[in-house]
Formats: C-alpha cells, sequence, structure tokens
C-alpha cells in the first residue's frame, strides 16, 4: 500500500517529507497535516458511533469531526469561511521547496 501512495501524483512545489508535528500530543492525539499552497493545515479529529446492539436504524451511523490542532490552522479555517486570505502565521509555516 505505501509503494501506491507513493506513486500518487504531487501537487507542484511540494516537498516530499512529509511535515513534523511541532508539538507532542501525548500519543492521545495523530494530527492530519495538510500541505497547502499556503502553509500546512493541522487538524485532529473524534469520531463518534451511534447506536446500540438491537436498534439496526443506529448500527452503522458514524460521525468523524476535523478540529483545528492549532492556532494558526483556526484562523486560516475561519478565514477561509469569511472569503479571506490566510493568516500571516500560516505563510510562515510554508513548506520549504
Amino acid at each position: 500500500m505505501l509503494q501506491e501512495l507513493k506513486a500518487y501524483p504531487r501537487p507542484r512545489g511540494v516537498a516530499v517529507a512529509a511535515p513534523q508535528p511541532k508539538r507532542d500530543f501525548g500519543n492521545v492525539v495523530v494530527p492530519l497535516q495538510l500541505a497547502t499552497p499556503d502553509g500546512v493545515l493541522s487538524f485532529f479529529s473524534t469520531t463518534t458511533v451511534f447506536g446500540t446492539p438491537i436498534d439496526i436504524t443506529l448500527a452503522e451511523i458514524a460521525i468523524e469531526a476535523f478540529y483545528p490542532a492549532d492556532k494558526a490552522t483556526a484562523d486560516a479555517v475561519r478565514m477561509a469561511a469569511d472569503g479571506g486570505a490566510p493568516p500571516p502565521e500560516l505563510k510562515n509555516r510554508r513548506r520549504r521547496r
């Protein structure tokens, strides 16, 4: 599977190395880091599963929600929702090309 993922095309100007988290999440959270043209966005997720063993209508319902893992990502998400430019902190975290 790793070889298959490595064979996928990369966006132009994106470095090969994955971004390294600058914070230790204590093995409780695994951050999802996305390299964007404006910088690296960091998220963590939670998964909620609904239902009981005898309730067939809820047996397969699960919701996964992603939350910003740092202030720069939270600001970038807010700005994107408002149609604005990304915050300067995010631009300063751009990956090396």
